[in-house]
């Protein structure tokens, strides 16, 4: 996990995230909540919430 800095979609909510993205899995996320709820469908095997 890594945060970079540049304006882009968060792959769970779709709202744009901030300056500060968070990066996990090659996808970014707004915040650390979004990116624990990823976590948890991939975990899970309940990826199919983002076809």
């Amino acid at each position: 996990m890594s945060n970079k800095k540049e304006h882009s979609t968060c792959y769970h909510c779709g709202d744009k995230c901030d300056v500060e993205t968070i990066q996990h899995d090659e996808k970014s996320f707004c915040c650390n909540g979004c990116k624990t709820v990823y976590q948890i469908f991939s975990e899970n095997d309940l990826t199919c919430y983002y076809d």
